[in-house]
C-alpha cells in the first residue's frame, strides 16, 4: 500500500499542480507567486491520498473492491458540495479568514478548478490505491 500511495500522490501532485498553473495562466485563479493557495494544492492532494491510502487499507476481505468503489465515488460526490459552494459564493474563500474579499474576483475559477482537482485526485486514487484493495 505504501507504494501506491506513493505513486498516487505523485500522480495527483503533478497533474494538480499542472491544473493550477494553467488556471493560473488563464486567469481563473491567482498566479503562483501572488497567494498560498498553490501550496494548499500540494497538501491537500498528498492529504486526500493520504487519507485514501489509510481507509483502503482496512479494506482487506475478498470482494472489497465493488464497496471500495461504491464508498469512494459517494466521497467524491459529496466532496463536490464544498467548491460549488465556495464558486457560489456561500462559503469564505479564507476560512482563516472569512471576512477577506481579496481574491472574490476569482470565487468561480475557484470553484470550477477545486472541482476538477477532486476528480483528477480521485482518478489517481482508483488508478493506485484502489487496485490494491483485493478483488
Amino acid at each position: 500500500m505504501r507504494g501506491a500511495f506513493v505513486k498516487s500522490a505523485a500522480t495527483a501532485v503533478a497533474i494538480n499542480v499542472a491544473l493550477w498553473v494553467a488556471a493560473s495562466l488563464i486567469g481563473l485563479v491567482p498566479s503562483l507567486g501572488e497567494s498560498t493557495f498553490f501550496g494548499g494544492v500540494v497538501f491537500a492532494s498528498i492529504g486526500a491520498t493520504a487519507a485514501a491510502a489509510i481507509v483502503a487499507s482496512r479494506f482487506t476481505a475478498a470482494g472489497a473492491r465493488t464497496r471500495w468503489g461504491g464508498i469512494s465515488l459517494a466521497i467524491l460526490l459529496v466532496s463536490f458540495v464544498s467548491p460549488l459552494a465556495l464558486g457560489a459564493g456561500n462559503l469564505p474563500i479564507s476560512p482563516f479568514n472569512p471576512a477577506d474579499t481579496t481574491y472574490n474576483e476569482f470565487r468561480g475559477g475557484f470553484g470550477i478548478v477545486y472541482s476538477i482537482l477532486h476528480v483528477t485526485t480521485y482518478a489517481a486514487v482508483q488508478r493506485f490505491i484502489g487496485r490494491q484493495v483485493p478483488a
